[in-house]
């Protein structure tokens, strides 16, 4: 595990312990605030264990009045519970007393079994936060100075028992994804095309044809939650991911919507073509619940691995060469465990 790994490893996995400048109690937090905290030494941090069944306590306790009520002065604080279905989408609810959902008529084949993001715990939440924030600082120093950012598999990063990021993908390596846009093989169809800044072609409308000419249906492009959608493919350039979810957070960005384009999916609910953009919305999310963005998709009638035999059949005869992943030697960090499962 290289430095950078260790980093992120820590981030991930370590709450910080401190020690309250006013009160003098000790206890951990997901992150130190120098201005209310300092570190204890490892006698108070004993102590403090001790005092609670061995463990280091989580949080600050408000302290008790003589009558055993809260600190004279101080009210609880106030504030509405969010449920699960606060933030769902309207693809997610049901059409009036309908049981099928709109999920559910775009993509048939597929299941919901998991837990959709609003269900994960604020603390797994501002764990993701922390890694992709700083990917994106080490992706904008980098850049900065002209060198090549430290890179992992995003897909390592996973919540159990929800599809963040790629917990329960097919395990099919990126470069063995199909591409619809890419460096064209010389001689080969897609070299007549048009190419952009970076000698790339775009197939997609192509292929688009030569699905409805195989009789496979392909939706309009519609909007679903993301985290609803499941990854295909189990590596993701992290660096790549946390740049696209800061520029989510400016709409006015020139490349907005370009990462809020449709992708494609398959009928049971994995995504074909877009992971990063995918990666990127859902990242955004988690840390944005109050500024939720929706996933445009375009839902092919067809599930993913038949799917992706398809598609790269396509690519191949079109003459996209695939693009593979620069996750680093190290593969990443390792995957957030959910506070249940730690206990």
């Amino acid at each position: 595990m290289n430095k950078f790994e260790r980093k992120i490893y820590q981030l991930i996995m370590e709450d910080d312990i401190v020690k309250n400048k006013k009160t003098g109690n000790v206890y951990s937090v997901v992150k130190m605030d120098p201005a209310k905290h300092d570190k204890p030494t490892p006698g108070e941090v004993e102590k403090a264990k001790a005092a609670n069944g061995g463990e280091v306590p989580k949080g600050e306790k408000p302290k008790a009045d003589k009558a055993g009520g809260e600190q004279p002065g101080k009210e609880k604080q106030k504030g509405t519970k969010i449920g699960a279905s606060d933030l769902k989408s309207t693809a997610e609810k049901p059409k009036g007393n309908a049981e099928v959902t709109k999920l559910k008529d775009l993509m048939p084949n597929a299941t919901f079994d998991r837990k959709p993001l609003s269900a994960v715990s604020p603390i797994e939440r501002q764990k993701i936060s922390t890694v992709i924030d700083d990917l994106a600082k080490m992706g904008a120093e980098a850049k900065a100075k002209g060198e090549k950012a430290p890179n992992f598999n995003l897909c390592k990063v996973t919540v159990p028992g929800t599809n963040l990021y790629c917990d329960g993908n097919k395990g099919i390596e990126r470069g063995d994804m199909p591409q619809f846009k890419g460096t064209p093989v010389p001689g080969s169809p897609a070299d007549k095309l048009p190419k952009d800044e970076n000698g790339e072609a775009d197939t997609e409308e192509f292929f688009k044809q030569m699905l409805e000419k195989d009789g496979i249906k392909v939706s309009e492009p519609t909007t679903v939650p993301p985290d609803r959608l499941k990854a295909t493919q189990s590596e993701l350039v992290g660096v790549k991911v946390a740049g696209m979810s800061k520029v989510l957070d400016n709409p006015d960005h020139p490349a907005y919507d370009k990462i809020t384009a449709p992708i494609y999916v398959s009928n049971d609910g994995y995504v074909l073509d877009g992971h990063h953009r995918w990666a990127a919305v859902v990242a955004h999310n988690a840390a944005n619940p109050d500024r939720q963005i929706p996933m445009n998709v375009r839902v092919i009638d067809e599930p993913i691995e038949p799917l992706v035999k398809r598609s790269n059949s396509f690519a191949e005869e079109m003459g996209i060469r695939a693009k593979k992943a620069d996750t680093g030697a190290g593969g990443g960090p390792q995957p957030i465990i959910s506070p249940e499962k730690k206990n």
